[in-house]
């Protein structure tokens, strides 16, 4: 059960400022100066373990299971011995990777139920269709393939994208704002490879296009069942991570 003691948690403020910060190492208390405490009393590490899962294991962030797993609970733990509390940890982990890093969808729903009820009322708002992609069967001498997405802004005021990433290398993303297309994104390996940080723009009621590219030669021995998911940061405050996913079988 959550608990959330105080109502006034500036929350934009909050999600604002997450995606300023860098890994998860070596944060300073002085970052979240501004950060208000709802009890003052720090979260226990295997609490916060627990709630978070891995987006590709479906495990516990602590288990470890995989490269995703270990930078989260990393991202988590530099949360913890900053000295922030668990509606802090929270709010600031599901800035970063979003509301369905949730294992348990009860609470999935009551922490979206607190932002909600914490966020401004004129807040941007990204809407996402479809949310998934089904590609068919992928050859691999076929090379290349790519699907679209649509992104709106259903909000009242301007919604603006700052990042695009994706959940392995084999996939690449971009963003088609007033018929023009941005740099490709793909995983983000914290070495600068992706491209600098976005600043795209959308009006209350503006459309973009997001282009996914899937690319099977990076994994020409791999036969079966793939998905792949992408991940789009924003300024909205309920879904400042907003994700969607593709699925195909990878073939000869």
């Amino acid at each position: 059960m959550i608990r959330i003691l105080g109502d006034r948690i500036y929350l934009a403020a909050l999600l604002t400022v997450v995606f300023l910060l860098g890994g998860a190492s070596g944060l300073a208390a002085a970052k979240f100066s501004a950060l208000p405490s709802s009890n003052g009393v720090q979260v226990a590490y295997d609490e916060i373990y627990n709630t978070f899962q891995c987006p590709c294991c479906g495990e516990p962030i602590s288990a470890e299971c995989c490269e995703l797993a270990i930078e989260r609970k990393a991202y988590a733990d530099g949360l913890i011995d900053a000295g922030l509390d668990k509606m802090q940890v929270m709010t600031k982990y599901v800035a970063r990777y979003g509301m369905d890093s949730f294992r348990d969808e009860a609470a999935k729903a009551e922490f979206r139920a607190y932002l909600i009820k914490n966020a401004p009322k004129d807040r941007p708002q990204i809407s996402v269709f479809p949310v998934s992609a089904d590609l068919g069967n992928v050859s691999v001498r076929g090379g290349v393939v790519e699907t679209i997405f649509h992104i709106k802004n259903e909000g009242k005021k301007e919604l603006v994208i700052t990042s695009l990433a994706t959940s392995c290398g084999c996939t690449t993303a971009s963003l088609v704002v007033k018929g023009v297309e941005g740099p490709r994104f793909g995983m983000d390996m914290g070495d600068g490879s992706n491209p600098s940080r976005l600043a795209a723009k959308l009006a209350p009621g503006e459309t973009a296009i997001l282009k996914v590219y899937y690319d099977p030669t990076v994994h020409p021995d791999l036969r079966g069942y793939v998905i792949r998911e992408v991940y789009i940061q924003s300024n909205d405050p309920i879904d400042p991570v907003a994700t969607v996913r593709i699925r195909l079988n990878q073939v000869d």
